[in-house]
């Protein structure tokens, strides 16, 4: 997934490039960009326990509401929802 990285006042948060609005001032990060640098950050903190949840509140809750102020968010939401697509899936997986 493509990113951007943002300042939004003091706070320096990582945000889906499709989900957002670009900005003045965002720096894009490609896919393969983005995945050396969570690659990198695996292999660094492995040894801390690799966590998949964010360290910082502050910065997800900005995160979360520079992601929300893209019009096509809820078209994106729609379409790229991982458990409802999987949902979608198997259901009619099933009924075959």
């Amino acid at each position: 997934m493509a990113i951007r990285i943002r300042r939004v006042d003091r706070h320096l948060i990582a945000i889906c490039a499709a989900r957002s609005i670009e900005k003045p001032g965002d720096v894009y990060l490609d896919d393969g960009q983005h995945q050396a640098l969570a690659d990198k950050f695996a292999e660094d903190f492995e040894s801390e326990g690799y966590n998949t949840k964010s360290l910082y509140r502050e910065e997800a809750a900005l995160r979360s509401a520079e992601e929300s102020n893209n019009p096509a968010r809820e078209w994106w939401d729609k379409r790229y929802n991982l458990y409802e697509n999987l949902g979608h899936f198997l259901h009619n997986k099933k009924a075959q």
